[in-house]
């Protein structure tokens, strides 16, 4: 068995598919969308970039949001589903330009949803959600 390199182009059977083609219309182009991307992560697919971890105490989501300022940022927690969107304009004389990008994560169970907090710095959104005692490591001593 001859194992090959996947090499994706632009054919007219992956515009067919309407749908998927205005959920990431740069995935026929992936020249534009890697140059797009490294402007602004996230830009070229739609959603933005994100990272989800925990620690002993807490779940965080990060998302990449360069050059964004925290009024132009929306954090919502609904049914156990984060949403954070993003939405920004620019007037520069006639022309005018605009964009939005949004991204949604499951929040695992056990946590603290009147504590959930949100911190925008350095183009970095952290989403602290804090995990509830029961769900917190136990330390057991050995007797």
């Amino acid at each position: 068995m001859k194992l090959t390199r996947y090499a994706p182009s632009f054919d007219l059977g992956r515009v067919a598919d309407f749908d998927q083609w205005l959920r990431h219309p740069f995935a026929g182009f992936p020249a534009v969308g890697q140059l797009l991307g490294e402007f602004m992560p996230g830009a070229a697919s739609g959603r933005l970039a994100t990272d989800v971890y925990e620690d002993k105490d807490n779940y965080y989501a990060r998302f990449e949001l360069p050059g964004l300022k925290k009024e132009d940022v929306k954090v919502e927690v609904h049914d156990r589903l984060l949403t954070v969107s993003a939405e920004r304009s620019e007037k520069d004389g006639d022309k005018e330009e605009s964009y939005s990008l949004s991204r949604s994560v499951s929040v695992p169970e056990g946590v603290r949803g009147d504590a959930i907090a949100a911190k925008l710095e350095d183009g970095i959104l952290t989403v602290t959600l804090p995990k509830q005692e029961e769900r917190k490591p136990k330390l057991i001593q050995v007797s």
